[in-house]
């Protein structure tokens, strides 16, 4: 068998080591602020609105619709601007969205329709502040250094999905919701206060000439079409979301209605898998490094995302707790790739184009999400709960085989060598 060797291109000079301290402090509080909301303004909506799960479900569809319908344009444009500006102006203007919230609620005057207003706001920009960031991690970290500090961002990324709605909860009880948001607000200007304060040189994203912008998101969706290793990425990222979002929405209706166990059962059986995905980010690095970038994404597929089949059999006759081991060996599986991933598809794309490919991966991710989800509901009404979390089960224990079938089984090094 021929190995992909890697031949890198003279990078990038590394920005200093404070500099990648600060970014991934600010990306931190970004995401943790991310994490918390998703929470915290839910729980806005039915202390102070009395919201039943219709107008929570539209708040949440309201987060996620500017990642479809945003994400192609931005990402072109991205790519002929500066990403560090557009990240403080990001963090900016969440802030300023979030603190009318408390404010209105204090007064008396919040309503559903500001509410929603406001989380729209903050999904456009936080499209804004997640492609930008993508992109800016390659100068800011480029060569060998480009996984590492993947790596730290999906720790702090798993870190957040585990720990921040249980903080987000407590801190609603004792603080209340709308004050909640106006300590990410607060969080989110420091964090543009941090962002300030980096001296990264960016190389510049595009080139001199500007061309329609159609035409330049076209450029990025035919690149990842045609690129066996973009390809490679989005299918099986695709898969993983498609999985996990079907789990998600049919795990609750299992759980509690049908085995009848209690939301804090629930709860730590959805932590355990937060737990795996924080190891598997942790241990992302390593594993590649010894074993091979593309070996170690074959082998950890293939060894560990089969688990998910334990899933669908919870409580008959799967008991509770290897059911819930077998969820954080996949999440465990998750971490990895979020960090694996993301350095694949940044090794090869070149730097005009990152923001493209960025943006046209995020569509398409978020676009399996809500795949996932809506056919786990309709395949659930139609053949049943089990049966249906069967099908986002076996999606994800199949989700090495693009790998398998594709060149990032032989890729072996974890550093950029793109210009």
């Amino acid at each position: 068998m021929t190995t992909q060797t890697i031949t890198p291109a003279l990078p990038a000079e590394a920005a200093p080591p404070r500099d990648r301290t600060r970014y991934l402090a600010a990306s931190g509080v970004a995401l943790w602020g991310a994490q918390i909301g998703q929470v915290a303004v839910p729980l806005t909506a039915v202390t102070v609105l009395h919201a039943g799960a219709s107008g929570t479900s539209l708040l949440k569809t309201g987060l996620s619709l500017p990642f479809v319908l945003f994400g192609l344009p931005v990402g072109a444009w991205l790519d002929r601007v500066r990403r560090r500006p557009v990240m403080i102006g990001a963090d900016l203007v969440r802030a300023a969205a979030l603190l009318t919230v408390p404010v209105a609620a204090w007064f008396g005057r919040l309503t559903m329709l500001q509410l929603l207003a406001v989380v729209v706001v903050q999904g456009a920009a936080t499209v804004f502040f997640d492609l930008a960031t993508q992109s800016l991690v390659k100068d800011l970290a480029p060569g060998a250094l480009l996984a590492r500090t993947n790596a730290r961002l999906a720790t702090v990324t798993q870190t957040a999905l585990i720990a921040g709605p249980p903080l987000a909860g407590w801190a609603a009880g004792l603080i209340g919701a709308p004050t909640v948001l106006l300590v990410m607000a607060a969080g989110y200007l420091w964090s543009a206060g941090w962002l300030s304060t980096l001296g990264i040189r960016e190389r510049p994203a595009g080139g001199a000439v500007r061309r329609h912008l159609l035409r330049e998101i076209g450029e990025g969706v035919a690149f990842v079409a045609r690129h066996p290793v973009l390809r490679t990425v989005t299918i099986a990222g695709s898969m993983v979301n498609i999985g996990t979002a079907g789990v998600a929405t049919l795990l609750p209706v299992l759980a509690l209605n049908e085995l009848g166990w209690r939301e804090g059962e629930l709860g730590a059986f959805l932590g355990a898998g937060g737990v795996g995905g924080l190891v598997g980010a942790l241990a992302a690095v390593r594993l590649a490094e010894g074993l091979g970038a593309g070996r170690a994404a074959l082998l950890v597929g293939g060894l560990v995302a089969p688990a998910a089949v334990a899933i669908p059999l919870l409580g008959r006759p799967v008991p509770g707790p290897v059911a819930a081991a077998g969820w954080a060996l996949v999440m465990l599986k998750v971490g990895f790739d979020s960090v694996l991933m993301m350095t694949f598809r940044q090794q090869v794309t070149p730097v005009g184009l990152l923001a493209r490919v960025n943006g046209t991966m995020r569509v398409l991710f978020t676009g399996a999400v809500a795949l996932g989800a809506a056919s786990a509901g309709l395949l659930a009404a139609a053949v049943g709960t089990r049966w249906a979390l069967g099908a986002s089960a076996a999606c994800l224990a199949c989700v090495w085989i693009p790998i398998a079938l594709s060149p990032v089984r032989r890729m072996t090094a974890l550093e950029d060598h793109t210009v």
